[in-house]
């Protein structure tokens, strides 16, 4: 049996407030409610509180200007697209993470030209992954994707090593990171 969304939503606030199961609550409310309906209701229990989605960190930023680096020196990516909680800073090129959890951070780094260009993810001022863009044709890049396991204070950020190369910017090479759980 079906039942009209208005309905789904008042019987889901007194499920949710309750703490009742939902297959008492359907024979109680419902009679005949669909799995359909159940299923739903059930995902959206699971989904935890709007404030929980809310405070999840997430930043995405690109160099704003191509960049020649030597020597080791943090990346900073400048031009913010996207820093839900200010913990990214572009001042310094580091993310600070907020709260303990798994993160997932990735880096895409475009060489300018025919340069090799060596990067790495930094943890706390340990290379926690590295890369370097290939030295054939021109405008190669390379990607790092990882997961991290942060604690709350835990900085992350991209940093130059060794040797004098020159990235490309604009939307190219950009530094991205958000919380998982």
């Amino acid at each position: 049996m079906w039942f009209p969304l208005t309905n789904i939503t008042s019987c889901f606030k007194s499920v949710g407030q309750r703490r009742r199961s939902l297959s008492t609550w359907c024979e109680d409310k419902c009679v005949k409610a669909s799995c359909i309906s159940e299923d739903l209701l059930r995902t959206l229990l699971a989904k935890g509180s709007c404030k929980e989605n809310v405070d999840k960190p997430a930043f995405f930023a690109f160099l704003k200007s191509d960049l020649t680096s030597s020597g080791t020196q943090v990346i900073k990516f400048y031009n913010v697209k996207i820093n839900k909680g200010d913990h990214y800073n572009p001042t310094t090129g580091m993310f600070t993470a907020p709260r303990q959890g798994i993160y997932q951070v990735s880096c895409t780094i475009v060489g300018y030209d025919t340069h090799v260009y060596y990067y790495q993810i930094t943890l706390n001022g340990t290379p926690y992954t590295l890369g370097n863009t290939s030295s054939g044709g021109s405008w190669n890049s390379q990607t790092s994707t990882v997961l991290m396991d942060l604690k709350k204070g835990d900085r992350v950020y991209v940093e130059h090593r060794g040797g004098s190369q020159k990235v490309h910017a604009n939307t190219n090479s950009y530094f991205s990171g958000y919380l998982l759980q």
